[in-house]
Formats: structure tokens, C-alpha cells, sequence
């Protein structure tokens, strides 16, 4: 009896996060995978725990928990993911999911002029709304990468891409959020997301983009 009990619990545990679906992303909720992954390294850790004498109920319990705790994960970040789709609308800022990661895309036009690390004004209000939901969310770190096109030396546009990663994370700290959790990287104009042939193209490149993981993930 207590055998079936603990494969209720486990089988519960992990139907339960496989049915959530993401409205803006069409795929299954990510909260499914959290609790996918969870479920077996939480079996392999029960499997442990429980000793050679009862192999079977370790699996099971560790199956269960597992599946609880990356279910959990996987919900915040969908609750949060959904949160700022809504927040940013209108901002120019573009929210995108990728596995775990919220990631977040704001080109030069918004962020910052040319050649200038200073942060535009029309940016702050988004970063303000970040902050919030940072500091909502605390089991998340953030990083900040800059990125340039390819007009101007390799350094140039390193420290560029850098200074104005550092403009954004300071920003965010001394809007509440802890600065342990905040990374600037930068990445000059290694990282082009478009070509760097056209106008078009370079003004793609020029970009801020900050990436919201799970604090496990750092």
C-alpha cells in the first residue's frame, strides 16, 4: 500500500507540471521541463538516501520532490516571463523565452546614443518596471551584455559594449535590486545577430540584451 502511495505521488507530481502550456510560446510550459529535470536528479538522490534496502521508495520519493522543486523553478520563471511580456509592451523592448532564460532585447535607438554610455531616458521607465520584477523574483541572477556593431577597432567597441553593460547593471542597483546578482558582460561586435553590410543590419547589432536565469543556472 505504501509502495502505491509513493507512485501516486510521483506520477501526480510530474502529470501535473506536464499539462501547463505557455500562451505566448505555443510549446509546453517550462515549468514541465523543470519538473522533468527535477524528477531525476531528485530519483538519483533518493536512490541514495534510501540505502540498498529499499531502492524502489528512495527512487520514488526522490522522483517526487524533484519534480516539485523543478516545477517550482520552471513556474516562477514562467509567471515572471509572462509578467514582463505585459510590462514591456510599448517599451521597444522585445522579451523572448529560451529554456530557462528570459531574455531581453533592447536596441541602441532606446538604450543609449551613438558612442555614449549614458542611458536614454525612455529606457529608464523600462529598466524601472525590471527592477521591480527582479526584486519580485529573488531567485534569479541577471546579466547584462552590451554589444556594437563592427564600425571602429575591436577594443573601441569592447569597452563601448562594456561601459554601457555597467550603465545598466549600476542603474538596476541603485533601483533595489542587489548588485550580487548582477553580471555586465561585454561582447563589442563578436556576437552580431544580423549583417553588418547594411545600416539595416548595424542597427540590429547595436543591442543590450539581459538575460534573467535561474540562480542555480549562474
Amino acid at each position: 500500500m505504501k509502495r502505491m502511495t509513493l507512485i501516486a505521488v510521483a506520477a501526480s507530481a510530474l502529470l501535473a507540471a506536464g499539462c501547463a502550456q505557455n500562451p505566448y510560446t505555443s510549446e509546453q510550459d517550462k515549468t514541465a521541463k523543470g519538473a522533468t529535470i527535477g524528477a531525476g536528479a531528485g530519483a538519483i538522490l533518493g536512490n541514495v538516501i534510501a540505502g540498498s534496502g529499499n531502492k524502489t521508495g528512495g527512487t520514488l520519493i526522490g522522483a517526487a520532490v524533484g519534480a516539485t522543486v523543478g516545477g517550482l523553478v520552471g513556474r516562477q520563471m514562467d509567471e515572471q516571463e509572462r509578467q514582463l511580456r505585459q510590462e514591456m509592451q510599448g517599451t521597444g523592448v522585445d522579451v523572448q523565452r529560451q529554456g530557462d532564460t528570459i531574455r531581453l532585447q533592447a536596441p541602441e535607438s532606446i538604450t543609449f546614443d551613438t558612442n555614449s554610455a549614458d542611458i536614454k531616458p525612455q529606457f529608464r521607465s523600462a529598466l524601472d518596471q525590471l527592477a521591480r520584477s527582479i526584486q519580485q523574483y529573488p531567485n534569479t541572477v541577471v546579466r547584462v551584455e552590451g554589444h556594437t556593431d563592427s564600425t571602429g577597432s575591436a577594443s573601441y567597441n569592447q569597452d563601448l559594449s562594456l561601459n554601457r553593460a555597467q550603465s545598466v547593471t549600476s542603474y538596476l542597483a541603485r533601483s533595489g535590486v542587489d548588485a550580487s546578482r548582477l553580471q555586465p558582460v561585454g561582447y563589442g561586435f563578436s556576437r552580431p545577430i544580423a549583417t553588418n553590410d547594411t545600416p539595416e543590419g548595424r542597427a540590429q547589432n547595436r543591442r543590450v540584451e539581459i538575460l534573467i536565469l535561474p540562480a542555480q543556472q549562474q
